[in-house]
């Protein structure tokens, strides 16, 4: 299928429609799937679980059976549920997660309503898969893991798993979005070890020979590539101004969508973005200067017609 030729109004108003319709369809299979089970069709076609006829007749993954699965059993508990999935305000990974809650609560002998159900499900609405997780383990008690665990695994690789608070943790995701420029993909590893070696070199002196590009961001003084970059043209904005740039923008991304209205705040690969481009006659001062992420620097070039 060819969209190239597709104006973009049209494109994005059928990738909305189809969406609104993906979700629809996905309400749709999720109590056809009860109803499959509830009547064990499945046995009929050789299938000892419903589980193995949507992985191994349907084709669906073991991860996307097994949401699908869950949030049909959890549909089934509270028909409720389905107008939320078809408005986008609820998804698969969230029924998921609140099913495998309410499964463990009832092995523990906590049986909860259908009337707790539906507070909890209000509760996480719209909410990422992150923050539905955090607010699950505050409602259901879940039990604080504070050992760590260091794993060996067949490639020479180490799993490590740890707690951090939430402080923490804070001070982790900032180090990772203000290295978002050195690091693209985000990897947590690579963050540790690059932080790592930067440390090393500052006790000892020593560089430690990077085995890989990202690693080529220690520079052979040792210091990191600033976190907080612009193109060169743009490096004789002085430090102080782009930290209160930063500041003022709260870390965040002030791109504001004139359709929606909607505010990126995304905290990726910040950038200082000229309102007005130099090439184009805008000037240094702070009133023609804010703060975007990569993604919409570049779109704000490309709307100037510099790209």
């Amino acid at each position: 299928m060819d969209l190239s030729k597709i104006a973009n109004s049209e494109l994005l108003g059928r990738l909305e429609k189809l969406t609104r319709t993906e979700r629809k369809m996905t309400h749709l299979i999720l109590c056809h799937i009860n109803e499959v089970e509830s009547r064990r069709l499945y046995a009929e076609l050789g299938f000892d679980s419903m589980f193995k006829y949507l992985t191994k007749y349907l084709g669906y993954g073991e991860d996307s059976a097994y949401r699908r699965l869950q949030a049909a059993r959890l549909l089934k508990q509270v028909p409720a549920v389905a107008e939320k999935i078809e408005n986008g305000m609820l998804n698969l990974t969230q029924l998921t997660q609140v099913q495998k809650c309410l499964k463990q609560e009832n092995h523990l002998g906590h049986k909860i309503n259908n009337q707790q159900t539906v507070q909890v499900l209000e509760e996480i609405q719209n909410k990422s898969s992150f923050e539905t997780k955090r607010f699950l383990a505050q409602e259901f008690n879940h039990p604080i893991q504070t050992h760590e665990v260091i794993k060996p695994q067949q490639d020479n690789s180490v799993r490590i798993e740890v707690m951090l608070t939430e402080d923490q943790m804070k001070t982790l995701q900032q180090a990772k979005d203000l290295l978002s420029h050195v690091l693209p993909d985000g990897n947590w590893a690579d963050l540790f070890t690059l932080l790592a070696k930067k440390h090393i070199h500052k006790e000892t002196g020593k560089t430690v020979k990077p085995n890989n590009t990202k690693s080529q961001s220690l520079k052979c003084e040792g210091k990191l590539t600033p976190s907080f970059t612009t193109e060169r043209k743009r490096k004789h904005v002085k430090v102080t101004l782009k930290r209160e740039l930063l500041k003022n923008a709260n870390h965040c991304c002030e791109y504001i969508a004139p359709t929606t209205g909607i505010k990126c705040t995304s905290t990726y690969q910040l950038q200082v973005d000229h309102r007005i481009p130099l090439a184009c006659g805008g000037s240094h001062s702070p009133d023609n200067l804010r703060v975007l992420c990569r993604t919409h620097n570049l779109l704000s070039a490309q709307q100037w017609g510099l790209s």
